[in-house]
């Protein structure tokens, strides 16, 4: 374990991950800053919780020299190595790494990282629960939800972390070191991203790079990629395959799981208690098994719990059947691979729902599988036109804008017998906040569906007859989160170009009160905890202060200990200053105090329009003379 107490650290993007990591640095004694390109008013239902951690806040902007004076910096997986400041940073020869690197740190319980092109979360999570059934204690996490470095507080001794690794976090890890690492495939993915498919492939292979023969890799045989990187890894090799038989590993024989390692030869369980849908599912499976059988699990829990798994949300998942038509949520498919193979688990009569943001990979692999088995194609999102052009020639193309449309126009043409299928091969940040809230919508418009079904077939829009007259469904509208309950708002755009927040809104800010301090200042140097959030020339912003004492304020308090420390949001709104007066305005001789209760009432205003007015109060409508 390495501590991290005293650092200074940035932690560069305040989403899911970001967060994390801030709190547990900060709780590991780190003095720690987050930064977030987003204003104050998107972040409010963080504030709260980051100011009780004493976390200190840069938002609306990125300040370079904010990354220059850390330790290190930790970066989220969704922020871009190439930001101007970070390259700054590594030139200042500031360490730049993953939340997982520094989980890595903080650590003290056996890693066991998955990652692949796709298949990493059911990989993943099948993991878990035959670790489970073999009564092992994990943690399941990652990239498949919670952060890994979320368990570094609430780990019980003895238990394993299973992470669901992406090419975003690899990419920033120096020293990390998982016990068992398991690459299921190597696919053009993420090249919007990745500035090459060899980029993208040394990204995934970070996860082997500091392993010893005293640990595992888990590589797919029947994948050339991954075969390729084989002979420069130097843990112990356990290779898993479906189409051919091992002298060691895992592999299929006859509809058999067979586990072959030295002179032990085992059936596990047969391909028929594989409850999953797809071929690609059984190498999910297979790379699972393999990782359970070398850290020790029971061969009999292991069955077990394949038997029992059912898949996880938003993959290939079973919504519901209506009218003789099955409806599958595979939001979770962001690559042109992933629905490809989802494409493969079904026979035909497929309406495929396409779309979302692209991610620069050809969209060629789906082309072949279009033919015979797939009736329409619904395309979304921003990518659309780019996949008409590329699956022009094929089967119909409906261009239909958004996921609302597409499953009302694939309930209008689907019939008994035939699937729906939502496997966007692209991801949800065009119309969403992510694949899974992608699925959630989806799964909503399945279900508002099913309902209108219950009465005489009509299509999805239309109203039925009498005396039935159910209403049409509630159009969803672009997923976005309630607002919490902080109350910062955005300015009013028709003020000016300003970035300053509202004054007003500063009423319903809570303020927060931090402990009283733990240490001296000289235990964290460098560091104050402020947020400018609009530092350029004449623009107005949010600044976090910590407030000081006003002379002659008593500096402890009377039983002598230091006062509590107070954070205020501070505004700087230069269009809300007034000038001062030249004058003192003083009393003139003979003057007379008027008693404010003796000032009599103004007369009532009213809003009625003087004859010379001319009033517009609506189309083609006047008032006044």
């Amino acid at each position: 374990m390495m501590s991290v107490e005293g650092k200074r650290v940035l932690v560069v993007g305040l989403a899911r991950t970001g967060l994390a990591a801030a709190k547990v640095l900060a709780r590991h004694g780190a003095a720690v800053t987050v930064t977030d390109a987003r204003p104050p008013w998107e972040l409010r239902a963080d504030m709260g919780d980051l100011l009780s951690n004493k976390i200190g806040m840069e938002l609306g902007l990125h300040r370079e020299q904010s990354f220059l004076r850390q330790d290190f910096i930790l970066v989220s997986p969704g922020v871009s190595p190439d930001l101007p400041q970070l390259q700054a940073a590594r030139a200042g020869q500031v360490p730049v790494v993953s939340e997982i690197e520094v989980a890595g740190w903080l650590l003290d319980a056996p890693v066991i990282g998955i990652t692949g092109s796709n298949g990493k979360t059911t990989t993943t999570a099948l993991l878990g629960e035959i670790l489970e059934a073999s009564s092992f204690p994990a943690f399941v996490g990652g990239n498949i939800g919670v952060p890994v470095i979320s368990a570094v507080e609430d780990l019980p001794a003895g238990a394993l972390v299973v992470a669901e690794l992406s090419s975003f976090q690899l990419e920033a890890t120096v020293n990390f070191r998982p016990h068992v690492a398991a690459l299921l495939n190597i696919t053009p993915n993420h090249l919007d991203r990745h500035p090459t498919l060899e980029a993208y492939t040394q990204a995934k292979a970070r996860i082997f790079a500091n392993q010893t023969p005293d640990d595992f890799a888990i590589l797919n045989a029947d994948d050339p990629a991954v075969m390729a990187l084989a002979p420069g890894i130097r843990a112990r090799k356990v290779f898993f395959s479906r189409r051919q038989e091992l002298p060691d590993g895992l592999f299929v024989e006859d509809g058999h799981i067979v586990y072959r390692v030295g002179n032990l030869e085992r059936v596990l369980f047969t391909t028929e208690e594989i409850t999953l849908r797809g071929e690609f599912n059984v190498e999910n499976v297979l790379a699972a098994v393999a990782a359970a059988c070398v850290v020790g699990a029971d061969f009999e829990a292991i069955r077990r719990g394949v038997a029992a798994f059912r898949g996880v949300e938003h993959r290939l998942e079973f919504v519901r059947e209506i009218r003789g038509v099955q409806y599958f949520n595979d939001s979770k498919a962001t690559s042109v691979d992933a629905t490809a193979k989802a494409l493969s688990a079904f026979g035909g009569g497929i309406h495929l729902i396409l779309g979302g943001k692209d991610k620069g990979a050809p969209y060629d692999p789906i082309r072949k599988l279009l033919d015979g088995r797939v009736k329409d194609v619904y395309l979304i999102g921003a990518a659309a036109p780019r996949i008409e052009k590329q699956l022009a020639g094929t089967v119909p193309l409906h261009p239909v804008g958004d996921l609302e449309s597409a499953v009302h126009a694939a309930f209008d043409r689907a019939v008994a017998g035939d699937v729906v299928l939502l496997s966007p091969a692209c991801a949800s940040f065009d119309q969403f906040q992510d694949y899974e809230q992608r699925g959630r919508v989806f799964k909503d418009l399945v279900t508002q569906i099913a309902a209108l079904a219950e009465h005489p077939r009509v299509t999805s829009r239309e109203t039925a007859p009498a005396p039935v007259e159910p209403q049409a469904p509630p159009k969803v509208t672009q997923p976005y989160p309630p607002p919490p309950e902080l109350h910062l708002e955005p300015p009013d755009a028709g003020i000016g170009a300003s970035a300053a927040m509202p004054a007003e809104s500063l009423r319903d800010v809570p303020f927060a009160k931090s402990e009283p301090a733990q240490s001296s200042e000289s235990e964290v140097p460098g560091v104050t905890l402020e947020s400018d959030v609009a530092s350029m020339e004449g623009a107005s912003g949010l600044r976090l202060v910590e407030a000081s004492p006003e002379p002659g304020e008593a500096a402890a308090t009377s039983d002598g200990s230091a006062p509590e420390r107070i954070y205020v949001y501070e505004i700087s709104a230069e269009e809300t200053t007034y000038a001062e007066p030249d004058y003192v305005a003083t009393p003139q001789p003979g003057e007379v105090d008027v008693a404010l209760d003796s000032i009599p009432e103004a007369e009532p205003l009213t809003d009625r329009a003087l004859g010379f007015e001319v009033r517009r109060v609506g189309q083609g409508k006047r008032e006044g003379s």
